[in-house]
């Protein structure tokens, strides 16, 4: 039986100090949440004692960890709702402005604020320089890899099988605020990579149904990076007695994880959607310095979906080997329907599901431009054909829910660098707004605590599903059984929402945090998986 240690209030005091867990005071989790029954040691990527629930299955008992709220409910908070009133853009600069008058405090919040504008380095072509090209240049579309390169023998990717229905893509879009206004760079720059072609979901009446999904990158993630299974996603330092991240790009590997994340767009256009996927600005064979404003990622998606439709500003390379440009290329994807007529879902993992929430809240709440002086709020977009967002690894909760401190970084970031990031009060308090969610975790995930995901979850509308497995953010060390679940619970979703049920195929609806805990499959994050 896998060892397991009961949690008294002196033990969880204890844990309170670890550094696995972040800026707790004395309670674990809100008033109304089911306490924590015991303690249970977590290898990648928190190496700490976590709290968690006890599952009692056929007469085996295990425990099983969360991430706890960074963030508790003040006891003496007089207001409604805190995580969404205390954390909208008017309350975050207020307090900004505030720390801004003495240096103690506002030297740490710039500090931190510069890594969130800094330029990411390029992992493709690392490895392999077939498929390395100049991101700020004119480029070969030929160049660029395709998903029959990840069907070599030592990849065996399921994606290569696409490649009959790949083309590759490349957008013309102008440059964001910060490289506007700071770097003084005015010339477009280009997002590039996959459009994969589906064959439709079928539809209650017989007909096929054509539909696309939007996906978006993690932090720094590029679409086309080498993933080789016989790379090491995290290693054991002997000294700290810790597991530790990978070091990559390790002359077999460039990016650990992607090949999960290419299985979940197989999995959603073997389900029939045409899939969009492409190197968010700043990142990988896109253009671009900055690869941190989400909420300008946004605008690209109506961007990149307008231009498929009218050809302006685009390239394409078919599946043929025909490349295309302007008139050529116009209306030759979205199943020939207009850019506001084909069924969307927008999707997106970790920083991409950022993308994907300020996408939702431009069209269905408000279109907001924080990120430069004069761009107010305008009202919302309002694409009917926009059915949904699927949140893989989100801060689908907001600020509220992270780190203290992180909400006076989003402000300086917005005021002084031009940059919108974190997804704010606003964001967690109109998400009922959207006509649909799905969001997919681990459940020791650190971005936000799993508090946060059900709050977030609670108050969204219908279809909806929450899906949890045992690991940690990164897709570094997943167990494959769970990636191919999350995989198969988005194309449920993505189903559910482009036919307009109200209810997801095998979703879930958990009634509280140890209900939602105790759903997670019977499979573990390798490192940390106990040996039975």
């Amino acid at each position: 039986m896998t060892r397991y240690l009961l949690a008294s209030s002196a033990m969880l005091s204890l844990l309170l100090g670890s550094p696995g867990l972040a800026q707790q005071t004395k309670q674990i989790v809100n008033a109304g949440t089911p306490e924590p029954e015991c303690t249970f040691h977590v290898n990648y990527d928190r190496n700490a004692d976590m709290p968690g629930y006890v599952l009692d299955r056929n007469g085996r008992q295990q425990c099983l960890p969360f991430m706890p709220t960074n963030q508790l409910i003040p006891s003496d908070y007089k207001g409604k709702d805190f995580y969404t009133e205390e954390f909208t853009d008017a309350k975050i600069r207020a307090r900004w402005a505030e720390c801004k008058k003495t240096s103690a405090c506002a030297d740490p919040v710039i500090a931190g604020a510069k890594g969130f504008v800094a330029y990411e380095k390029r992992d493709t072509g690392t490895v392999d320089p077939v498929g390395k090209v100049d991101p700020e240049g004119e480029i070969d579309l030929r160049d660029i890899r395709r998903p029959a390169y990840f069907g070599k023998t030592q990849y065996q990717e399921p994606i290569a099988e696409a490649e009959a229905r790949t083309y590759t893509v490349e957008f013309t879009v102008p440059r964001d605020s910060y490289e506007r206004l700071h770097l003084k760079k005015d010339d477009p720059i280009r997002l590039r990579g996959w459009y994969l072609e589906g064959q439709g979901s079928d539809n209650d009446a017989g007909q096929k149904v054509r539909a696309l999904v939007v996906m978006n990158n993690g932090g720094g993630g590029e679409i086309t990076t080498i993933d080789n299974p016989k790379s090491e996603g995290a290693v054991f330092d002997p000294t700290t007695k810790k597991w530790l991240a990978g070091k990559f790009p390790d002359g077999q590997t460039e990016e650990p994880g992607h090949r999960h994340w290419r299985g979940f767009i197989y999995a959603l256009n073997q389900a029939g959607f045409d899939v969009l996927v492409t190197d968010r600005r700043g990142n990988g064979v896109s253009g671009g310095v900055s690869g941190y404003n989400t909420g300008e990622q946004a605008n690209d998606i109506f961007r990149e979906l307008t231009a498929l439709e009218t050809g302006d500003g685009l390239r394409l390379l078919t599946p043929a080997g025909e490349v295309l440009s302007g008139a050529q290329a116009r209306g030759r994807l979205l199943a020939g329907q207009k850019a506001t007529q084909i069924p969307v879902v927008v999707g997106g993992y970790s920083r991409g599901s950022y993308t994907a929430a300020w996408t939702m809240h431009k069209n269905f709440v408000e279109d907001c431009n924080y990120d430069v002086p004069d761009g107010g709020c305008k009202p919302a977009r309002a694409w009917s054909n926009i059915k949904g967002a699927i949140l893989y690894g989100p801060n689908s909760a907001g600020l509220g829910y992270r780190m203290a401190g992180h909400d006076l970084i989003e402000a300086a970031l917005r005021s002084d660098y031009n940059t919108t990031y974190y997804p704010d009060g606003n964001v967690l308090a109109n998400i009922g707004k959207w006509p649909g969610v799905l969001i997919v975790k681990g459940i020791w995930d650190y971005v936000e605590g799993l508090e946060g995901s059900l709050d977030a979850f609670n108050r969204a509308s219908e279809p909806k599903d929450l899906f949890v497995f045992r690991g940690p953010h990164q897709l570094n060390t997943q167990a494959p059984e769970n990636m191919k679940l999350a995989g198969e619970r988005m194309a449920a979703f993505a189903r559910a929402a482009v036919l307009g049920r109200k209810q997801v195929a095998g979703g879930l609806h958990p009634a509280n945090l140890k209900e939602l805990v105790t759903s997670s499959p019977d499979y573990w994050e390798i490192t940390t998986a106990p040996k039975e």
